[in-house]
């Protein structure tokens, strides 16, 4: 096998690469001819030492060679263009069904049970309102000149309950803030075919 019938084999084998990377591979084995010929030796000799080229590109196709990969008829082996249409229409088939699961359990599941975590946290939040009985007691005895010894029990009482619930409400907010954003990013490498995400 000379030069031009590696060349020509190793470019039919190869048809199932990348156009770019099939270039950069076949200029890297010319390169072998050239730095071997202009040390003395023979196209042959060089060809022998390559290699087969039906190996080469098994070798260098990976996964993609397959049954489809050039074989006993090597010419009508599919190009890079014919492998990535069947794949691209599984992965677009398969994100069509991912979506539409993705969104039935978000309403099923997701938006509700988000919206009822929330829902705690805002009346956590609403009750941390009460640090503010002191100021109505406040207002009480200015406007109304009424104060007696068990409201201003009452406010320090509702005072403390208050500041509670404001520490609480800053944890829990902190807490549902982190499975959101962890529920969200569950949905987006879901689309995205990577779950173990």
């Amino acid at each position: 096998m000379n030069r031009q019938q590696f060349m020509q084999a190793m470019e039919v084998h190869l048809r199932p690469m990348d156009p770019q990377e099939r270039a950069e591979l076949l200029s890297d084995y010319d390169q072998h001819f050239e730095l071997g010929l202009r040390e003395g030796r023979l196209e042959e000799e060089i060809a022998r030492e390559l290699g087969q080229p039906e190996e080469i590109a098994k070798e260098a196709l990976g996964d993609r060679y397959d049954v489809h990969t050039p074989g006993s008829d090597a010419f009508y082996a599919p190009t890079y263009r014919d492998m990535r249409s069947p794949r691209n229409s599984t992965r677009a088939t398969r994100n069509f069904f991912t979506a539409i699961g993705l969104l039935f359990l978000n309403l099923i599941l997701g938006i509700p049970l988000g919206l009822m975590m929330w829902s705690v946290w805002l009346v956590i939040a609403s009750l941390s309102l009460l640090v503010l009985a002191p100021v109505a007691a406040v207002v009480d005895f200015v406007f109304l000149s009424q104060l007696d010894k068990a409201e201003i029990f009452v406010a320090i009482g509702a005072f403390g309950v208050g500041i509670c619930f404001a520490i609480a409400s800053k944890y829990v907010f902190k807490a549902f803030k982190i499975v959101t954003l962890q529920y969200i990013r569950w949905n987006k490498n879901t689309m995205k075919g990577d779950v173990s995400a």
